[in-house]
């Protein structure tokens, strides 16, 4: 664990002498979480492509360790982002990402399941953001949600591919962009009927590097 952190620090400062880059920082709560925060971290590497990197933290009250619910624990994620530009004009982005993300869950409620998983977890994304004025900016996507436990226990299907909507507004401020995000949708696991809907609520804020005028970028980190 302290070994993938390190990496991903020293990926991020290696990253971070180069210009056009991002970062960002969000908090927020959901139907399975009492809080979560993420800091993620984007570098344009062409025309198209982007790399990222995010960090994700969870006070959650609906979890599972086994295919079985627990609701009380800790998860924490480490990803990374790739980015692609599919197009872009002056009032419109339309990018896919997908993130692919290493989870650490602590069980703290039900003594007879592991007190420790780790698991993987792949959200691809396709994202659209328009142009409304020259300081709102509207945001809308979907991302297809799926992610597998490793240990103890393998199970693949720990959460089936889930289908979850994102509705987005921007507000633009020189080089940052302060951001309001919903999520909803259906999500099934292992059972194939848990957490039957999802919702998630967040606002946060992403800055150029070096600073400048805010740009239209979209990685928002779902």
């Amino acid at each position: 664990m302290k070994r993938l952190f390190l990496t991903t620090t020293l990926l991020a400062l290696s990253l971070s002498g180069f210009s056009q880059s991002n970062f960002g920082f969000s908090v927020g709560t959901s139907k399975s979480d009492h809080y979560l925060g993420s800091i993620w971290y984007q570098h344009p590497i062409s025309n198209r492509f982007s790399i990222g990197l995010n960090f994700r933290y969870c006070d959650f009250k609906y979890r599972f360790v086994n295919a079985i619910a627990i609701n009380s624990g800790k998860t924490v994620f480490t990803g990374l982002v790739i980015g692609y530009k599919i197009a872009e004009t002056e009032n419109f982005r339309l990018d896919f990402n997908l993130t692919s993300s290493y989870r650490y869950l602590e069980n703290q409620e039900n003594i007879t399941l592991p007190s420790k998983t780790i698991g993987l977890e792949f959200d691809p994304n396709i994202l659209m953001t328009l142009r409304m004025n020259d300081k709102i900016l509207y945001h809308t996507g979907a991302m297809l949600r799926t992610s597998i436990q490793l240990k103890p226990e393998v199970i693949g299907n720990e959460q089936q591919p889930s289908g979850i909507v994102l509705n987005g507004i921007s507000l633009k401020s020189n080089s940052a962009l302060y951001t309001l995000r919903t999520y909803a949708g259906p999500m099934s696991g292992a059972t194939g009927d848990t957490e039957k809907f999802f919702w998630m609520v967040s606002v946060g804020c992403q800055f150029n590097i070096p600073s400048k005028n805010a740009s239209s970028i979209s990685f928002l980190n779902f």
